[in-house]
């Protein structure tokens, strides 16, 4: 590797580790968690969901469909046996439309993710967003068609990446 390319990427990695996007701050009450949603092409947003107690996953995301109510739209399937995101759709400071839609209409699905507050590792949701009870710190994520859930500085080290191989391809 030149020396111009061990510096650019050297950059990156300083610049992407101090560079992570402010959450959207939502909600009301004592209680704080985190919410990311990540959709297929690339798009990620974090909330911050101020709350009371005995609140579930489902809840996390009706509350940012509430306040958020021109932004952020959640659709749900109840099952009988369960719900299922059907759809989460996103404008963007820029008004840009970011969606994706659930498995009836997609060619995939949204995966729920939980990190229970003082834990490292994100693990993937068994029990579903309706009966998921969230504490204070927990935090949840929904991405769609990946199977883990990257963290924000490491969504900024791919798109860098990706950047890198277009300059050196042209």
């Amino acid at each position: 590797m030149n020396l111009k390319k061990l510096i650019y990427v050297s950059i990156v990695l300083l610049v992407s580790s101090s560079i992570i996007a402010v959450p959207v701050e939502v909600g009301s009450g004592q209680n704080q968690a985190g919410l990311f949603v990540m959709w297929s092409d690339g798009y990620s947003v974090e909330f911050k969901v101020n709350f009371d107690s005995n609140t579930t996953g489902l809840e996390l995301l009706e509350t940012v469909d509430t306040e958020l109510a021109d932004n952020f739209t959640v659709t749900t399937k109840d099952w009988g046996w369960g719900i299922t995101i059907e759809g989460i759709e996103y404008i963007d400071d820029f008004s840009e439309i970011h969606f994706n839609p659930g498995y009836i209409d997609g060619e995939n699905w949204w995966h729920y993710w939980n990190k229970n507050a003082g834990e490292a590792e994100w693990t993937f949701s068994w029990v579903g967003c309706s009966a998921r009870l969230v504490n204070d710190g927990d935090c949840d994520g929904w991405v769609y068609g990946f199977n883990t859930i990257p963290e924000p500085a490491t969504i900024l080290l791919f798109g860098s990446g990706i950047i890198l191989l277009r300059r050196r391809k042209k």
